[in-house]
């Protein structure tokens, strides 16, 4: 039985669309962590994980699977197929544990970055939940909290 999160998605704002800075900020979220260190970065690289940036000119993704996950997810499979969803192309050596991928926009046939971004990271949580390495939300609870309104029997 796993215990907590093994893998995840998510998009990074400030690479533009440049698959080279994406992996720069992969490998500071693998980055081990410095305990004695004022700010505590890094310390993901026990999960696998998809990093998507949108720039005007292309769409870059990055995927990183540890060596004990590739049994479930292999980085390049998953990439490839996400990838495929989009138009995209791996870049590089693409292994079992990391691969890159670009895909370019051509606003002039309404193909944009910032939407394949969105039907990436869709593709790419999708893949996951087919092979049961993303839970799913199935939390029926419906008591939120939304501020010190909805504490009024609370108040004097």
């Amino acid at each position: 039985m796993t215990l907590g999160l093994e893998f995840f998605c998510t998009t990074m704002e400030q690479p533009e669309g440049n698959v080279d800075l994406l992996e720069y900020c992969m490998a500071g979220a693998n980055k081990e962590v410095e305990p004695d260190a004022e700010e505590r970065k890094g310390g993901s690289g026990h999960i696998g994980k998809m990093l998507l940036s949108a720039g005007n000119t292309h769409l870059a993704l990055v995927a990183y699977v540890p060596t004990e996950l590739i049994p479930k997810i292999k980085a390049n499979q998953w990439l490839s197929e996400v990838a495929s969803k989009v138009g995209g192309e791996l870049v590089g050596c693409a292994t079992e544990g990391y691969a890159r991928a670009i895909v370019k926009a051509d606003p002039e046939n309404d193909k944009f970055a910032i939407k394949d971004k969105d039907v990436a990271l869709e593709a790419a949580f999708a893949y996951l939940k087919e092979r049961d390495c993303f839970p799913e939300d199935n939390d029926d609870d419906d008591d939120y909290c939304y501020g010190d309104d909805a504490f009024d029997e609370f108040n004097d």
